[in-house]
């Protein structure tokens, strides 16, 4: 009987499914999408794990799916789209221009340097 009730509960589960498939509408089901890309880009994006081939594909789906988006969803919603996918590309071009820049960490090594030797002109004037 425990097998029979297991079978039911499964069915009843498919039912639910079935049912919560038939009342999800495709344009909200690419927002949600369009979103998770949005948040995946960032993430392929950010700390020692950049992923650039990850975060380019987040943004080139992006890019191909905002036209339908436009179409389907408010201005609103379809603008905010728009800000968010112009964020991760700027975030992808700076995240870029770091890695072929190695240079950028020693550029404030410079700052400290004239601090030492203003410092050095200091303890030297005291002498």
């Amino acid at each position: 009987m425990a097998e029979a009730e297991k079978q039911a509960a499964k069915d009843v589960s498919a039912e639910d499914a079935a049912e919560q498939l038939r009342a999800i509408k495709v344009a909200d089901l690419i927002v949600q999408a369009a979103s998770g890309l949005v948040s995946l880009g960032f993430v392929r994006l950010a700390g020692e794990q950049r992923d650039f081939a990850q975060a380019r594909l987040a943004i080139d789906s992006l890019r191909a799916l905002e036209p339908v988006v436009r179409e389907q969803v408010s201005a609103e919603l379809a603008e905010e789209l728009q800000r968010a996918l112009t964020s991760l590309q700027l975030a992808f071009a700076e995240a870029v221009n770091e890695k072929a820049a190695p240079d950028s960490s020693v550029a404030p090594e410079p700052e400290a340097e004239s601090g030492e030797s203003a410092a050095a002109d200091a303890s030297g004037s005291g002498e």
